[in-house]
């Protein structure tokens, strides 16, 4: 054998290990894996399961399979995965594993006995979430007209927004004042956010109305006489969003948003819509064939009048909420909702399924929203109502 013919066989023996050795790799990305009792080489599916908080056990059909923050392959079929960690509660689901597809869990643990931390303390009314979830307003009422409460010791009375967005480091911005008191009893009043987050309007029951912009201080509020311009401007920038909104939407779901439903909100990631149906329907589909991989909850495409409903955009699927609340606010996650009913707070997943009680202590008039940045909701109670008669926020840690 002279050198030339050895040069090109051993070039050719190089070549086909590489590739054996990429198509092998390729295989095992893709879920294959090699059967030693069966001697054969079998297909199996991707499971990528992770949790927050980290570090907990992963098991399937009641069997510890790994530690959360991992992937893993099984094979093809129907399992019931539970994620579950000491003082948090489990989170199960039931998924469809096929052949060669990755399937990802996302599970939000919720702590079995949440911790409360005060966030006020001088008594708050009229808590108004903005529209983009990012800032809380509030009032703390002038203390001369509670004069009979001990507990109500505020020295600022007036309008106050809080930033729920935490600072680097996981530190907190302390809320401010926009709007003074100055003999206004403003404890009477309802607060209402414009659309683009950059106004609060305060109407009191005579009718009167004063408007204020978040970014300034005002020292002497003025009565605004022009109502009907604000509630117009107002409506302009509220239609304008969501043209905006819409123009991003599969033209099937626009004619069942335009004629057999009621838009509530869209996520924070805009991949994702709350609905309720105003009459029945069917959703037809976007995508034919179906999306391969996607989340294996069974879907609902007949819609019922008044049943609530969570449109996915990017996989094409619907899903139905069991819940009469109408107070419903979307997680940072995006895959997660705070649904507020008598008596408790209760967090489930996008697609209908993992429905958790949060909190079920006492909080005022079913007000419980998200803090912007995750992992905290804000209620409105009075946790010694034998000593004071005022209302506070309170944090609700969820971690």
């Amino acid at each position: 054998m002279n050198n030339a013919f050895r040069s090109v066989l051993i070039a050719i023996v190089t070549i086909c290990i590489i590739f054996s050795v990429a198509g092998i790799i390729i295989a095992y990305g893709r879920g294959y894996r090699f059967d030693l009792r069966k001697n054969s080489l079998k297909s199996t599916g991707l499971i990528v399961a992770q949790s927050e908080p980290t570090g907990a056990q992963i098991m399937v059909d009641g069997v510890i399979k790994d530690a959360t923050q991992a992937t893993f392959t099984m094979p093809p079929g129907t399992y019931t995965i539970s994620i579950v960690k000491e003082g948090f509660q489990a989170w199960t689901k039931r998924i469809i594993v096929q052949s060669e597809i990755v399937n990802k869990l996302d599970a939000l643990l919720l702590p079995t006995n949440p911790s409360l931390t005060a966030l006020t303390v001088n008594g708050v009314v009229s808590p108004t979430l903005s529209p983009d979830g990012s800032k809380l307003a509030y009032i703390i009422p002038d203390r001369n007209t509670n004069a009979s409460d001990s507990a109500m010791t505020s020295t600022k009375p007036g309008i106050w927004v809080l930033d729920l967005v935490d600072k680097p480091l996981g530190l907190n911005r302390d809320a401010r004042q926009i709007a003074k008191s100055n003999g206004i009893n403003f404890s009477t009043a309802t607060l209402a956010w414009s659309p683009d987050n950059k106004q609060i309007l305060a109407t009191f029951p005579t009718p009167s109305y004063y408007l204020f912009e978040i970014d300034t201080i005002i020292e002497s509020p003025q009565q605004i006489f022009n109502i009907k311009t604000v509630q117009s401007d107002w409506q302009a920038i509220k239609l304008l969003r969501e043209k905006e909104q819409f123009a991003t939407l599969p033209s099937q779901f626009i004619a069942i948003a335009t004629t057999s439903a009621h838009i509530l909100s869209f996520s924070p990631d805009e991949t994702k819509i709350l609905y309720e149906a105003t009459k029945s329907a069917t959703l037809l589909p976007v995508l034919v064939p179906p999306l391969i991989g996607a989340n294996s909850t069974p879907e609902v495409r007949k819609l019922d009048q008044g049943t609530l409903y969570i449109y996915d955009i990017k996989e094409d699927r619907n899903y139905a909420l069991e819940t009469t609340s109408q107070n419903i606010y979307w997680l940072p996650s995006s895959r997660h909702l705070v649904t507020v009913v008598p008596s408790k707070i209760e967090i489930i997943d996008y697609d209908g399924s993992n429905k958790r009680t949060a909190y079920a202590g006492p909080f005022w008039d079913e007000f419980a929203v998200p803090w912007a940045s995750g992992g905290k909701l804000i209620i409105l109670t009075n946790l010694n109502p034998t000593a004071t008669n005022i209302h506070n926020l309170y944090v609700v840690n969820l971690k």
